[in-house]
């Protein structure tokens, strides 16, 4: 049977025959674990429609799902093509088989082992919920009468969607130290948008833009910002646009898209987009009017660039000085043009912001700012604040309570989330003693077993989570079960027209709860019965449509299905919006030299520093350990770490793999296939090798968030300064035969 690539069907076959390919699941249960028999349906039961939003990448609810359910068993999923995201990618497609996850965590686990440690045993025992939420709102307010509300965190893992009620079942305990994960990936290059233009800058080409920047972000595997982003690129080369991708990897979107491709040395970026800048400068190619109306420190930067020339710049960066030249000029000359940076290549280094933000100018350089075939800021729908949901006023006078507000006064003035890169210090220095860790992953912290004995030595901690992870709930005092998306109503998600809602194809498996249920539940074992509707999911919603101001009822918004129901437009867009209002920054103008941070006693101008350890700032170590590591990066099938356990996903790459070049395997005598150890100052783990075309010759890339072979021990802690985000991609190594 021959299925279209925009849906994937379930029957014992199909889901057995897919699955086989999982090696890893395969070896961990056999066919049962990966073909359990609950998952079927009888062949000849009717079929019925449901609809839902995917949460399987990382930016919250994101494409339309419609899923066909027989016998109350979900069989079938696909696209809604009602939803502005119609097209999910395969990992999407394959959430049929997290429903049906024989390793699912189902029930309320509590720790029977007081001992908590590295090796030590939880001795898990199933509890009820009663008991469950009893222990938790004992155990937190016993920390909060102890030591204060903000000695509890309220961690936010990857997933995002249930962060509205996170926020307000938080703010009414009174502690401010709540967190996202954009503590390690979208946050810090939305900071350098908010340091240099008040606000984001990225985005895709259009129907009028001429050149297109694409910098370190590899759409055509990652998906990001959606998956038919990448089709509108390809459609927007079609009919004219140029591209420059800048890229440490010659990725299949270099190779498709690129008119000018450019390798840098990791950590180079900076210097990279300087010398672009002095390209523009020197050679008088930049908007004056622009320039010269609505930017601030424009002479100071033409000053500062000066020093990268495009041969400085090859010294620096591996590229060459014709090549810089070649790129600053089609950028410069396209007239109108869009920038795309990815949201964690160029800012998990120790000079992170700086550089991202030195990217950011090239925008400014040439005024490409909210106008015909450039980013344009357009006003979206009225009905959708939920600030008043979240209590956010409540949040505001807790801010300066944060923990890493003095560490990192940057993020700390530009976010209301706080900086959780530093938990274990945090915990080291007695400011967290209790915590709430809803999808979170102990792997994301570098040097990840100091943050497992950190954690291990909370007075209470609680997961919640689809999966028991042993990495993460180890050190845990409780684990609480989550549903996947097809057993969940909330949350609903913006759509560039409206708002679409959700709809359960079946109950939760085992005793699982939704995010938004296991909440409200929490708030009310607090005390907050009357401010967390009593526990009264539906009515939450409602509260939450209310605080927006959109006029509908939850029902209103699941009659719409699988369409949107309607919202009103903000207003119409109008080009160069900044004439009347401004720029959001200290100035109101877009800034080269920002003044929040100078305000808060940081370099006001976009300088390029060497990162913490590479081959110029510690030649020393680089002699040790003579390949750039960097690690983190996408593939089509994976997100981060999850979804490693999923077979029609695993099959794709179901083990642990370094990607090298051909010239550093030879090197070493290395083949397709080989075990190695990898390893530097800080530690060793061990990857199959992978040799590609993909990698320049001197720097190697491993995925993070393998249980068995863990990146982020090669990860030394240190933080950009500004962003206080973690370096993932500043490290060296060296790589041998096992």
């Amino acid at each position: 049977m021959t299925t279209p690539n925009s849906t994937i069907n379930l029957s014992r076959r199909a889901f057995v025959g897919a699955a086989a390919l999982g090696a890893a699941a395969l070896a961990s249960g056999g066919l049962e674990t990966v073909a359990p028999e609950q998952a079927f349906a009888a062949e000849d039961a009717g079929e019925t429609y449901v609809y839902t939003s995917c949460p399987m990448c990382n930016q919250s609810v994101f494409c339309g799902l419609k899923g066909t359910v027989q016998n109350g068993k979900l069989v079938r999923v696909e696209g809604n093509d009602q939803h502005s995201k119609p097209k999910p990618c395969l990992k999407g497609l394959t959430s049929l088989q997290n429903v049906y996850d024989p390793n699912r965590l189902l029930y309320p686990l509590k720790r029977t082992n007081p001992k908590k440690g590295l090796g030590e045993d939880p001795q898990w025992e199933r509890i009820t919920w009663d008991e469950a939420l009893s222990t938790i709102a004992t155990e937190l307010n016993k920390a909060k009468e102890t030591y204060g509300a903000s000695s509890v965190t309220f961690h936010s893992g990857d997933p995002k969607e249930h962060l509205p009620v996170f926020c307000r079942v938080a703010a009414l305990f009174g502690t401010p130290n709540v967190s996202w994960g954009g503590a390690q990936c979208a946050f810090a290059e939305m900071l350098a948008g908010i340091l240099d233009f008040g606000g984001r800058t990225g985005s895709l080409p259009n129907a009028d833009t001429k050149v297109h920047l694409q910098w370190g972000s590899n759409i055509a595997w990652s998906m990001y910002p959606q998956p038919t982003a990448y089709k509108g690129m390809l459609d927007a080369k079609k009919a004219g646009c140029k591209y420059i991708v800048i890229d440490t990897r010659l990725t299949p979107t270099a190779v498709q898209l690129a008119d000018i491709y450019l390798q840098p040395r990791p950590g180079s970026d900076g210097a990279l987009a300087l010398a672009m800048g002095n390209v523009i400068v020197e050679e008088d190619l930049y908007d004056h009017d622009f320039v010269e109306n609505w930017t601030e420190g424009f002479d100071e930067y033409k000053e500062y660039v000066k020093e990268f020339t495009p041969e400085k710049a090859e010294e620096i960066t591996w590229v060459k000085a014709d090549d810089i030249r070649a790129a600053a000029r089609m950028w410069a000359e396209g007239g109108q043009g869009t920038m795309w940076v990815s949201p964690h290549s160029t800012t998990h280094h120790s000079n992170g912001v700086q550089s991202t933000r030195a990217i950011h100018q090239l925008l400014g350089l040439m005024g490409y700012w909210d106008r015909e075939g450039c980013n344009k800021l357009a006003p979206g729908i009225t009905g959708t604040d939920d600030s008043s949901f979240q209590l956010k006023d409540v949040a505001k006078e807790l801010l300066d309570q944060r923990a890493g507000v003095e560490r990192w006064p940057v993020w700390s003035a530009t976010s209301t989330y706080y900086q959780n890169n530093g938990l274990l210090e945090y915990i080291d220095d007695g400011l967290i003693h209790a915590g709430v860790f809803l999808g979170t992953n102990l792997m994301n912290f570098a040097q990840t077993t100091q943050i497992q004995e950190a954690v291990s030595t909370l007075d209470f901690a609680v997961g919640i989570d689809i999966h028991l992870n042993p990495w993460t709930h180890d050190y845990m005092d409780m684990v609480l079960p989550t549903a996947v998306c097809w057993e969940r109503i909330a949350p609903f998600q913006t759509q560039p027209t409206g708002l679409i809602g959700s709809q359960a194809a079946m109950d939760p498996a085992g005793e699982a709860r939704e995010d938004w249920q296991i909440l409200l539940d929490i708030g009310c074992a607090l005390g907050f019965e009357e401010e967390c509707f009593n526990g009264d999911l539906k009515a939450c919603m409602q509260a939450y449509l209310d605080a927006g101001g959109s006029g509908a009822t939850v029902d209103d918004v699941q009659n719409a299905l699988p369409g949107v129901y309607p919202l009103p437009s903000a207003g119409e867009w109008s080009p160069k919006q900044y004439e009347q209002k401004g720029f959001g920054t200290p100035s109101g103008k877009m800034e080269f030299k920002s003044g929040l941070l100078e305000k808060l006693g940081f370099e006001g101008l976009a300088k390029y520093e060497e990162p913490h350890v590479s081959p110029v700032a510690t030649p020393d170590l680089f002699e040790q350990y003579p390949l750039i590591l960097t690690t983190g990066n996408r593939v089509p099938w994976y997100v981060h770490s999850k979804y490693r356990h999923t077979p029609w996903l695993n099959q794709f790459m179901p083990e642990p793999i370094v990607n090298m070049s051909h010239e550093d395997a030879e090197a070493r005598g290395l083949e397709e296939g080989d075990m190695v150890r990898i390893f530097n100052q800080l530690g060793e783990v061990q990857f199959k090798v992978h040799v590609t075309n993909m990698m320049h010759p001197g720097n190697v890339e491993i995925l993070h968030g393998w249980e068995q072979a863990n990146s982020c021990l090669l990860i030394d802690r240190v933080f950009d300064p500004i962003s206080g985000f973690p370096t993932f991609k500043d490290a060296l190594c060296e790589i041998e035969k096992i």
